[in-house]
């Protein structure tokens, strides 16, 4: 489906035969329903200024909300069943699985990782190019990847991964700058964005991070144009029903929801120029309410987040590169933030929440997937 451009200036608009929704450069929404009425929220983010130096892991430049119509495991810990907490004490490495090769069951630079309800883990096998589908002990279920050998030769640079509730795979790549939309079956349905379209400010510029929302659209990080980008798919042949722009961000990279509160959290990747590296938690209704990484007294300052994730009790875990060595770092919903894993891991990127209180890191120096428990069910 075909989309428009729109511009709003202080409260004034211009409605198509879509529905539009657009946050202004600060954050000001405007809403149009189907009868043109106007609804505006501020959305008002705090400013954060702090000097930093940092080796740009990205080569991507800097770039409202608007609305338009296999194999078992390779080393298994046994659980301790007791109380746990937080602390480093409390974290417990269950399994690992994948090492480096192109066999059936490896991994080579593993990058996003998506866990579905249900418990499987969808994985970007990025030296691969191919998508590793497996249970969460590691057997592989499915495989999705190039159809010719010389499609394979080609370095595709695929990043992360998201599953909605119909079978939908948004898988994004950096070196096209496009989201590949396939079905259940490994078949592709649609491409947004990418390196050879025109230019055109509607579409994706530099998509990074992709997760699935509460209310299950794909959402987007747009590294080069600062928006979250959030998309309603028709579920057979991925044709876009309807898109949501979030603007206010600088260089988003990774992005997470949980399904349960409906919180996103979207990490930035800062700059030399003062813009710090900070992870930001969204309300449902897209309004910023907590900036975490860039307070000591609030927990550990992050210098390079990677990937993250939202459980359902509204913790937040971070996979950042510190100086110190790489960690996951835990921000509770109240209380300060601390590392909970600060050993064994080599370039993490990406994170998921797995059932009963597990959590999957694609551990990509490593070439493998770790399973840690970091809390007791309570559920």
């Amino acid at each position: 489906m075909g989309s428009r451009d729109y511009s709003s200036m202080s409260g004034s608009g211009t409605i198509g035969s879509s529905a539009t929704r657009r946050f202004g450069e600060f954050g000001q929404r405007s809403s149009f329903g189907s009868q043109g009425k106007e609804r505006k929220t501020a959305n008002l983010q705090p400013l954060v200024s702090r000097s930093l130096s940092m080796s740009v892991i990205d080569g991507s430049s800097d770039g409202g909300v608007r609305r338009e119509k296999g194999q078992p495991a390779l080393r298994e810990t046994e659980e301790d069943e007791g109380e746990m907490s937080f602390g480093q004490s409390g974290v417990r490495l269950v399994r690992q699985f994948g090492k480096q090769g192109c066999g059936r069951s490896d991994l080579t630079l593993p990058s996003g990782i998506h866990a579905t309800p249900q418990g499987q883990l969808f994985i970007v096998d990025c030296g691969n190019s191919r998508i590793q589908v497996t249970d969460s002990r590691g057997n592989v279920l499915q495989q999705i990847g190039p159809s010719s050998p010389s499609t394979l030769r080609k370095c595709r640079n695929y990043f992360d991964i998201a599953v909605n509730s119909k079978g939908l795979i948004a898988l994004s790549c950096a070196a096209e700058r496009a989201l590949h939309i396939y079905n259940r079956h490994g078949r592709l349905l649609q491409t947004y964005g990418g390196a050879n379209q025109n230019s055109n400010k509607d579409e994706l510029e530099a998509p990074r991070g992709v997760t699935v929302t509460r209310s299950d659209e794909f959402l987007v990080a747009d590294i080069r144009k600062g928006t979250l980008i959030a998309l309603k798919l028709e579920p057979k042949a991925a044709c876009r029903i309807e898109r949501t722009v979030v603007t206010g961000f600088h260089r988003p990279y990774l992005v997470a929801a949980c399904l349960i509160s409906g919180l996103i959290a979207v990490s930035e990747r800062g700059s030399e120029t003062g813009r710090v590296p900070c992870v930001k938690i969204l309300a449902p209704d897209w309004n910023t309410i907590r900036i975490l990484g860039v307070c000591a007294g609030m927990g550990p300052v992050l210098l390079s987040p990677w990937g993250i994730c939202i459980d359902r009790d509204g913790n937040v875990l971070v996979a950042d590169w510190a100086e110190q060595g790489h960690r996951i770092v835990l921000y509770p919903s109240r209380g300060v933030g601390q590392p909970i894993i600060t050993e064994g891991l080599s370039s993490p990127r990406g994170l998921t929440i797995l059932p009963e209180g597990h959590m999957a890191v694609s551990d990509s120096m490593h070439h493998c997937v770790k399973i840690f428990r970091y809390k007791n069910n309570q559920d």
